[in-house]
C-alpha cells in the first residue's frame, strides 16, 4: 500500500499543469510483472502543450537555400536518394530536394545552392569533392563489387556512401569520436562494418556554419507564444493562437506611471 502511495505521489508531482479533464496526463498502472509504473498519455500532453504555447512555427528568414541530390545513374533506385535526403532534411532542417540530371566534368551544373551528384561510372573515383564549386559526387559503381552484389549489401552501402558524400558537401569529414562513418575508408568492404548511417553530434553541428557560406540555412522553429513575445508572430489561425495573441498584446492592467519632476522639467 505504501509503495502505491509513493508511486502515485511521484506521478502527481510529474504533472506540472493539467486542465480539467477526465483524461490525466500521467496514470499509475501495474504492468505484467506486477510492477507499478507511470504511463504518459502523449496525445493528452501534446494537447495541453498546444493549449499553452500555440504550437511550433517557423521563424521567417530561416530555411534559405537548397541542397539538391542530382540523380545521374540507374543502378540505385531514386527512392534510396529520397530516403537519405529526407533523413537530413528532418534532422538538420535544411531544404533538400532530389532531381534528375547529369554529371559532366570538369564543371557539372549545380542545382540549387549546392549539389550532391550520384553517378555510376567505373572509371571515376568513389567520391569527388569540389567545395569551391559547391558540389560533391558519389559514385555507386564500386559499391556493387564483392558483397555489394547482394541487394541488401548494395542498398546499405549506397546509403552509407550518400551519408559520407553529404557530410563532405556540408563541410564535415572526420569526427572526434572514433570509428565514425566519415572516417578514413579506402575500400567498399569497410562500409559493411557499420550497422547504420548515424553520424556523431560533432559532425552534425558543423553543417550549419559551413553551409551558411553557400547561402544555405536551416529552419528555426519556436513556439507561437514566444514569437508573440518577440514581436514577429504571424496573425493567429485558430482560437488557441488568438487567445495567446490577445493575452500577449493586451494593455497592462497596472501600467507604469511616471510622476512629473519639476526639478527636471519633465
Amino acid at each position: 500500500m505504501k509503495r502505491i502511495l509513493v508511486a502515485a505521489t511521484v506521478a502527481i508531482s510529474f504533472v506540472t499543469f493539467i486542465e480539467a479533464s477526465d483524461t490525466p496526463v500521467v496514470s499509475v498502472v501495474t504492468n505484467s510483472d506486477g510492477k507499478i509504473v507511470k504511463k504518459v498519455n502523449r496525445a493528452r500532453l501534446n494537447h495541453l502543450m498546444y493549449q499553452r504555447n500555440g504550437g511550433k512555427i517557423a521563424k521567417p528568414g530561416t530555411k534559405m537555400g537548397t541542397i539538391t541530390y542530382v540523380n545521374a545513374q540507374q543502378a540505385a533506385p531514386v527512392k534510396w536518394l529520397e530516403a537519405n535526403a529526407s533523413v537530413f532534411a528532418q534532422k538538420c532542417k535544411f531544404d533538400i530536394k532530389v532531381s534528375e540530371g547529369e554529371f559532366v566534368l570538369p564543371m557539372p551544373k549545380v542545382l540549387g545552392e549546392a549539389s550532391l551528384f550520384v553517378i555510376d561510372d567505373p572509371n571515376l573515383p568513389s567520391i569527388l569533392h569540389a567545395p569551391e564549386s559547391r558540389w560533391c559526387m558519389v559514385n555507386v559503381a564500386s559499391l556493387k563489387n564483392g558483397a555489394g552484389e547482394k541487394p541488401q549489401f548494395f542498398a546499405a552501402r549506397v546509403q552509407k556512401q550518400l551519408t559520407r558524400g553529404f557530410s563532405l558537401l556540408a563541410g564535415a569529414q572526420n569526427s572526434g569520436y572514433p570509428d565514425a562513418l566519415t572516417g578514413c575508408i579506402t575500400k567498399p568492404e569497410q562500409l559493411d562494418k557499420f550497422a547504420d548511417c548515424r553520424l556523431p553530434i560533432d559532425i552534425l553541428n558543423r553543417f550549419p556554419s559551413y553551409l551558411k557560406g553557400y547561402g544555405i540555412t536551416p529552419e528555426i522553429q519556436t513556439t507561437y507564444i514566444k514569437a508573440c513575445q518577440e514581436g514577429w508572430a504571424p496573425a493567429p489561425t485558430n482560437d488557441v493562437q488568438k487567445a495567446i495573441w490577445d493575452k500577449v498584446h493586451a494593455a497592462p492592467k497596472n501600467p507604469m506611471k511616471i510622476e512629473f519632476d519639476p526639478k527636471k522639467g519633465r
